[in-house]
């Protein structure tokens, strides 16, 4: 999302010096903060919207050898995106011109829409692709990633029973049998028991050393499962899977880390 707003942000920039530029050059000067707000305004909400495009493309992913299933849904996706789009965009100029004590005129909706439309379906594919790309980004740093098994514990060390974690100013004695699945959050993880989530000082490479390779798996950068959680594996995108634990959450699985599960393919 800063890699989108600092391309947007050079694009609103350029646009509206050009338009200031090509006005002046015709005997128009234009106070700047028309086209700042004519190009802000809009994308502005552009960024806002990455996040809906982005929960559409989970729904429906763009995958190499089956995009075509998904670009019906998102040709129609186009239509509430650009609506939402223009709509919160000429809401945003009126308030501006109206704080400046002037008014803005969009003119006539549906013609003007048609227009605004055709950029937004530009627009859209160019923030679908940009999506794709870092998902691709992702999975190449994945595969950088150190796969190979946990050592096991310092001296034969026997592997952790429990944990003791700390939310609200109180201590809770966690099993590790009762422990759904662990992600990683920077320099702490969130562990998950039973629908509720606690969080623990500890990097996740530290945690999955001191537990029992035969019930947890690393299956992915970020997250460790308990292997008798697992209801399902489900292939999905990119070669990689995606797990079903059995209290309904989902995890992302690497085909990177499939050695650690190889047992359950069979």
């Amino acid at each position: 999302m800063a890699f989108f707003a600092a391309l947007l942000t050079v694009i609103a920039v350029s646009n509206a010096f050009t338009t200031l530029a090509d006005n002046a050059r015709g005997g128009n000067v234009l106070p700047w903060w028309k086209p700042a707000t004519w190009e802000f305004s809009s994308v502005s909400v552009v960024w806002c919207l990455i996040f809906g495009v982005a929960w559409w493309l989970k729904r429906f992913p763009i995958n190499r050898s089956d995009w075509w299933r998904s670009l019906p849904a998102h040709l129609l996706f186009t239509f509430p995106y650009s609506l939402l789009h223009v709509g919160a965009m000429v809401g945003l100029r009126k308030l501006v011109y109206a704080v400046m004590g002037e008014s803005y005129d969009f003119g006539a909706w549906w013609p003007n829409w048609i227009y605004e439309y055709r950029k937004d379906l530009v627009g859209y594919g160019i923030i679908v692709a940009g999506l794709v790309a870092f998902r691709i980004y992702g999975l190449w740093l994945d595969s950088r990633s150190d796969v190979a098994p946990a050592a096991p514990g310092p001296g034969g060390a026997p592997k952790l029973e429990r944990l003791v974690v700390r939310k609200l100013n109180r201590e809770f004695i966690l099993s590790i049998g009762d422990v759904d699945r662990i992600e990683a959050d920077g320099n702490y993880v969130t562990v998950y028991v039973k629908g509720d989530a606690y969080p623990l000082r500890e990097s996740l490479v530290a945690l999955e050393k001191r537990l029992d390779q035969k019930h947890f798996a690393r299956v992915h950068r970020g997250h460790i499962v308990n292997i008798d959680r697992i209801r399902e594996i489900q292939p999905w995108d990119h070669g990689d899977y995606r797990i079903v634990l059995k209290d309904g959450s989902l995890v992302n699985f690497s085909r990177r880390y499939r050695s650690r599960l190889t047992h359950l393919f069979h």
